[in-house]
């Protein structure tokens, strides 16, 4: 069972909620779906920056919204791991050292990371209420 703005509904039903809600967005005005896609990414960064792991608090102030594309926002981060940070090669072995890695990457796919996952589970979380706020601001004219 989904919930999409207070409606339930079963499981094979959702993809028909969301195209409805999809094609509603797609045939609103330019300015007023470029409101909404903006509402909703408010909504995850507010919710991804109360959740980041704080060290020194820098990271959770480090979340920005990009608006390069139109009827497109990403939701990132600006801050960069301290030091050298390894990976693994696909046998196993540790590759070389790099620099300048993103400290999300680090925090969200790191195997020995206590917060592995933050931001996929922060997403899946209010994904609902991400689709609610963009439908509301299209309903009410941005």
């Amino acid at each position: 069972m989904g919930d999409i703005n207070g409606q339930k509904y079963n499981i094979d039903e959702l993809p028909d909620a969301l195209l409805e809600i999809f094609n509603d967005f797609a045939h609103s005005s330019f300015e007023v779906r470029q409101t909404a896609v903006q509402a909703g990414a408010e909504v995850f960064k507010s919710a991804i920056e109360s959740v980041t792991p704080k060290d020194t608090g820098k990271m959770a102030e480090s979340w920005t919204i990009q608006t390069k594309y139109k009827n497109v926002r990403y939701v990132g981060n600006t801050r960069i791991a301290n030091g050298k940070v390894y990976r693994k090669k696909k046998g196993g072995n540790k590759s070389e050292a790099r620099s300048d890695v993103p400290l999300t990457n680090v925090l969200e796919y790191g195997e020995n990371s206590k917060h592995y996952g933050f931001i996929r589970r922060t997403f899946d979380a209010i994904e609902p209420q991400i689709f609610a706020t963009i439908k509301k601001t299209i309903e009410n004219g941005g």
